[in-house]
């Protein structure tokens, strides 16, 4: 379950009042939104409406170019290429601004007849000429940019006798951007463009800034007369613009008009400022009446947190009581006091049964601990008694023929070290055998500091070779260095009890090769030894009973019972806490922590 931390009742009135803003302000940015798609689809559409009609007036003016060649070479004059010509070239000069120069010219491109002497003549004149009579028909040049800046264009025609043959060729000389600027002079906001470019994307005339990009080739050009939808994109200016685009005359140029997309953005921003004082409008009614709320519930409500907080304290009186502003805080009030009356009862009688239900558990326990005790005694020290003599009697006679041996200097040393470990472990058993005495008679041998690293030492030594029978590996990590005030012997003992259990369940449930780890390190002002093994572990329901006397898990006849519970006496005498986990590998923890001497 989600825990939800408690907010207080105005920032609660204010989450309610952001919860109904959200909506408007959504609404709000989704008009703007659809304001600035619309404004954008008008723009797409205006774009691509006046790149055509540009195109159009443009296309009108090169057929009018066209016609009135066709009729100038129709003339006598012109057909046999006579000075006297110039006379009918120089009204159509008057009559169309865009053109610059007339000029007639005969086969080897030499002048005829111009209206103009004085007037800038391109170079390229003779092959132009030569490119209209291997062509036979209309030629149009390259932009060509003056030193003046402006760019012209010539438009070559032939000129053929009465018998159809080329006698010389007549050439306009064109200004594109005065074309521009006599037929594309709509109506178009603040920074748009309308450019007008070859094939291969050179700019022959543009307004604005004609003089920063005419001659410069912008772009790729186009490759076929079916152009694309408008598009959006940065221009060379770095204004993002969307373009629409137009050819003229069956692909001789391209118009291009672009409008900044910064007018939508400016449209759907202009409608959303319209909308802003209604929103705040909105939004102030919504404040004062969420104030107006929160400030005649907040003493209300303070009111009867402070109660709250009171009892929380620990102060149980009854409740102070005070108007209210509406009737249900009026009722809370009355549940609120007749709660705290109920629970002041309550308390009282739970008091009086809690008291005398620890007294009575207080003295079950006791019985308890008396009764499990006196049968652990009992049970102990009638298994000593029957038996500590017969043990007593053998051991004391290996460990006297131990001795002798011992003093035979034809011994090998390592039959002498054999001798020395039978002789070590014989005694020790002897000392269990009192500890056991010891412990079912509630008596403490003589305490001494010991480092658990001897009592792993010895253990281990004891252990080795079994385990290595039974394929079991012995791994020690030791890692404390504070002694304990203990007796080595019952220390190993309890060490032994443990590392003979783990060896026992490793070989019944069959997990050979396994691994028994002896670990012990200083925690702070204890010491604490574990021994883990990789056996199958306790099974739940007998992990309560684990360290009860004659209690076993083993097989008849393999086990007593007394192990584990003798080690719970050890180390309780000690002043120590003993106890068992369960593995993160599935195996058993036994373990034990002693305070540091």
């Amino acid at each position: 379950m989600v825990k939800v931390q408690p907010s207080p009742l105005r920032q609660e009135l204010l989450l309610g009042l952001l919860l109904l803003v959200v909506p408007v302000l959504v609404a709000a940015i989704l008009l703007g939104y659809v304001e600035f798609r619309e404004a954008t689809e008008e723009l797409l559409e205006r774009t691509q409406t006046t790149a055509v009609r540009t195109a159009a007036a443009i296309d009108r003016e090169v057929i009018g170019f066209d016609r009135m060649a066709r009729n100038l070479t129709s003339h006598r004059a012109v057909q046999e290429l006579e000075p006297e010509a110039v006379a009918l070239l120089r009204p159509q000069r008057e009559q169309r601004p865009s053109l610059v120069e007339l000029v007639l010219m005969d086969r080897d491109g030499r002048f005829v007849a111009r209206v103009d002497p004085k007037a800038e003549i391109p170079p390229h004149l003779p092959e132009l000429a030569a490119e209209v009579l291997q062509k036979a028909g209309r030629v149009v040049s390259p932009p060509e940019v003056r030193p003046s800046g402006e760019a012209t264009v010539t438009l070559a025609y032939p000129v053929r006798n009465g018998e159809g043959t080329i006698t010389g060729v007549l050439a306009y000389y064109v200004e594109p951007q005065l074309l521009l600027d006599e037929f594309g002079q709509s109506l178009l906001p603040e920074r748009s463009v309308v450019a007008l470019t070859d094939r291969h994307g050179r700019v022959l005339a543009r307004r604005p800034d004609p003089e920063r990009y005419v001659g410069q080739t912008l772009g790729n050009g186009w490759f076929e007369d079916a152009l694309g939808p408008p598009q959006e994109y940065p221009s060379v200016d770095g204004i993002r613009r969307i373009y629409g685009q137009a050819l003229v005359s069956d692909g001789l140029w391209l118009v291009n008009v672009g409008i900044p997309t910064s007018v939508a953005t400016d449209r759907a921003v202009s409608l959303w400022l319209r909308t802003l004082p209604v929103f705040l409008a909105i939004l102030g009614g919504w404040l004062a009446i969420a104030l107006m709320y929160s400030r005649r519930l907040r003493g209300s409500v303070a009111h009867l947190d402070a109660a709250a907080q009171r009892i929380a304290s620990g102060d149980f009186s009854p409740l102070q009581r005070q108007p209210m502003p509406t009737r249900e805080f009026a009722d809370l009030q009355e549940a609120f006091d007749s709660m705290l009356r109920r629970f002041n009862e309550t308390r009282a009688a739970l008091d009086a049964q809690m008291a005398e239900e620890r007294r009575m558990r207080q003295e079950v326990e006791s019985l308890q601990r008396q009764v499990i005790r006196q049968e652990r005694l009992a049970a102990v020290g009638q298994l000593v008694s029957g038996v500590a003599h017969e043990i007593n009697n053998p051991l004391q006679a290996i460990l006297g023929f131990a001795e002798l041996l011992q003093m035979q200097h034809e011994l090998p040393e390592s039959v002498r070290g054999d001798l020395l470990l039978i002789q070590r472990e014989s005694a020790r058993a002897c000392g269990i055998i009192r500890n056991l005495a010891m412990f079912a008679r509630q008596q403490t041998g003589e305490a001494e500091p010991v480092r658990l690293t001897d009592v792993i030492r010895s253990v281990a030594e004891l252990r080795q070779r079994r385990l290595e029978t039974e394929n079991i590996e012995l791994r020690i990590e030791d890692g404390s260095r504070r002694p304990v005030l203990a007796v080595v012997t019952e220390l190993q003992q309890v060490v032994l009890n443990f590392v003979v259990n783990a060896e026992q369940a490793i070989v019944q449930s069959g997990r050979q090769p396994g691994r028994i780890t002896i670990r012990s390190r200083d925690e702070g002002p204890r010491v604490m030894l574990e021994v883990e093994d990789t056996g199958p572990g306790i099974a739940p329901e007998h992990e309560p009973r684990l360290f009860q006397p004659f209690f076993t898990t083993k097989p008849v006849g393999q086990g007593t019972g007394l192990g584990l519970s003798v080690s719970y006496g050890i180390i309780d005498s000690l002043g120590g806490a003993i106890g068992y986990r369960r593995a993160a590998a599935g195996g058993a923890v036994f373990y034990f922590d002693l305070p540091a001497a």
